[in-house]
């Protein structure tokens, strides 16, 4: 399993659910400002998300002429030109394995870029994030593509134009083909699809760079194959009749509390401290679940480890009694 967020930008609102469980509505994310998100550019360069992650690659691709080295250009036009709730990108957010090196990651996430972009020259900007989990403290290398669905053909075409409806008869005076999943024959099952083909070409990077891996199971460390599955876990379970339990994602909010933090009001100091408790409390589930789940997937390389220990020990006790010859 790993994770692989599939969503779009659009040009209309969204609904949000808040804690007290009320839905509001509010103005959908723009690409623009997704684009700055990713690249850590404008209002993002010194964002708050920049102390705790770094950016280690950015790159953009498939551009139309009028923004070929100006890929901030493209977002804002697509904001701006793209038609009323039309979306204006697709955003993947994918996670990358830390047992790589950052070049290879690198090389593994242009792969990834060029599965989902190149086939239809898809305009796209891609950055990968890295940051240190709040668990455990191991990295967490991502990758996020966002790609317009609109296609690069050989026309030059303005940024309005690249945004107006497309017109058969005369490509060049209308605006670049839309080529969305539905009009691919796909619909829904496109996000299953891409799972599919992100598995296969992250495991054939880890294959070639990081076929292995350590993990701590019960107290040993055992080396045990490096690969990861697009199943979701109860699918998992159904195929290889394992048992793997969900492992809930903790709010950032909380995981970050500081424990050294007081109050002098009694009752704040009271409330943070109960928070304080309900983080920890989460953090101890999470871990559990993932020592869990270890067991389940590699019970069979601990207890072939735990053999060979049991009789390495043997051996060497048969050496220790063993007369010594004169």
């Amino acid at each position: 399993m790993y994770y692989f967020d599939y969503a779009y930008t659009g040009k209309g609102t969204t609904k949000i659910k808040a804690e007290s469980g009320a839905t509001k509505t509010k103005k959908a994310p723009s690409c623009k400002n997704r684009f700055h998100y990713i690249t850590r550019t404008a209002h993002y360069k010194n964002h708050k998300d920049n102390l705790h992650e770094k950016v280690e690659y950015v790159k953009s691709g498939n551009m139309p002429s009028f923004a070929e080295k100006r890929p901030d250009l493209f977002w804002e036009a697509a904001h701006v030109y793209e038609r009323k709730n039309a979306r204006t990108a697709t955003s993947l957010v994918i996670a990358l394995p830390k047992e790589l090196s950052v070049q290879q990651r690198i090389e593994l996430s242009e792969a990834l870029i060029k599965k989902f972009t190149c086939e239809f020259n898809f305009p796209y900007t891609a950055a990968i994030h890295n940051h240190a989990g709040e668990i455990g403290r191991q990295d967490q290398p991502h990758l996020h593509l966002m790609y317009c669905e609109r296609s690069v053909d050989e026309y030059n075409r303005t940024a309005e134009q690249f945004f107006s409806r497309y017109n058969e008869k005369e490509p060049g005076k209308s605006g670049a083909k839309k080529i969305t999943p539905d009009i691919r024959g796909k619909g829904k099952t496109i996000i299953s699809e891409m799972r599919l083909d992100t598995e296969i070409i992250i495991n054939e990077y880890l294959e070639t760079y990081a076929p292995t891996k350590i993990l701590n199971i019960k107290g040993l460390e055992i080396e045990v194959p490096n690969s990861v599955s697009c199943l979701h876990h109860e699918d998992y379970n159904k195929i290889h009749g394992t048992n793997l339990k969900q492992v809930p994602i903790i709010p950032k909010s909380l995981l970050r509390l500081n424990p050294n933090l007081t109050f002098k009001d009694k009752d704040k100091n009271t409330a943070y401290q109960a928070k304080l408790a309900e983080r920890e409390r989460a953090i101890n589930e999470v871990n559990e679940l993932r020592e869990y789940n270890n067991f389940e997937l590699y019970q069979q390389y601990y207890i072939t480890e735990l053999e060979n220990l049991k009789a390495s020990t043997l051996s060497e006790n048969d050496d220790y009694d063993r007369p010594t010859p004169f």
